[in-house]
């Protein structure tokens, strides 16, 4: 049965990791296609893998099938769940990872911080989803190594669904995952917007939490780590030096034309970014 499984880890190319995991999937469903999002999540790096998958996953087809391994606490007490979403089934750690998938289906603002913190707490799961602890041991690869759950829990389970086996038979029915606060953009007291940088790709363009809706109209100057940006484009050779654009995720991006912004910036993740009201002329 052809089914869309994709991948996302911290796991890299240079070793064996993802190629044992895609040998698992394939020795269980040949017919599965087995795409690759990305093996290059920092090391650890949850909140990452989260965004990731928050901008990906909706381009493809309807019921694929979402590995999200990114575990720095795998063998120790923290939960395997299995999320079935409207529209998509996410195979994952308990550990914050589905973070962002939950706000994409439930539309969460009110309770957001305002900060970028990873102090986790926990989530009741929308309306229309469910999720089930990965209990039932005769759909893991045996013997299953402590250190390896993404070859011998998450990879199988994963191929099983492809399937078409219930969600049920996979363990436990559970009302509640593991999340991070997701800031959402707010006004300061001079009612300026203030957003936070959530990711930085590969590029090193700064990608923030402010949206296409958050531009007013006439547009605006943006300020991070003291620096003002004035330049701003719809694309990234359209200007030089540092600018603004909305990127192909509808995210403010903050890029520097051949190179990188985040260097150039001195800027990490959480990093506040405000909008100025008046644009400089």
């Amino acid at each position: 049965m052809s089914r869309v499984i994709t991948l996302t880890t911290d796991f890299g190319t240079g070793d064996g990791y993802v190629a044992s995991m895609k040998g698992v999937i394939l020795g269980i469903n040949p017919q599965a296609t087995v795409v690759d999002i990305s093996h290059s999540v920092e090391p650890q790096f949850i909140r990452e893998a989260s965004f990731l998958i928050h901008t990906s996953w909706r381009y493809f087809p309807e019921g694929s099938i979402h590995i999200v391994v990114v575990d720095p606490g795998v063998g120790s007490h923290r939960r395997a769940v299995l999320l079935k979403t409207p529209s998509a089934y996410f195979v994952t750690p308990d550990n914050g990872t589905l973070s962002y998938i939950l706000h994409d289906v439930a539309e969460i603002k009110a309770a957001h911080s305002r900060t970028m913190t990873d102090q986790a707490t926990s989530r009741i799961i929308p309306e229309g989803c469910e999720a089930v602890l990965l209990s039932r041991k005769e759909y893991w690869r045996h013997p299953v190594s402590a250190t390896f759950h993404g070859r011998d829990v998450f990879a199988p389970v994963a191929a099983h669904l492809s399937l078409d086996i219930p969600i049920a038979e996979f363990g436990e029915k559970i009302d509640s995952l593991t999340v991070f606060p997701i800031p959402i953009p707010f006004k300061d007291a001079t009612g300026q917007t203030v957003g936070h940088i959530i990711h930085i790709d590969r590029f090193g363009n700064l990608i923030t939490n402010l949206r296409s809706r958050d531009i007013p109209p006439g547009g605006a100057a943006v300020e991070v780590r003291n620096q003002r940006i004035d330049n701003t484009g719809r694309y990234y050779s359209q200007g030089s030096g540092l600018m603004a654009l909305i990127g192909s995720n509808d995210y403010l991006e903050l890029s520097f034309r051949d190179g990188s912004a985040a260097s150039i910036l001195g800027a990490h993740v959480g990093d506040a970014i405000k909008l100025l009201n008046q644009p400089s002329r």
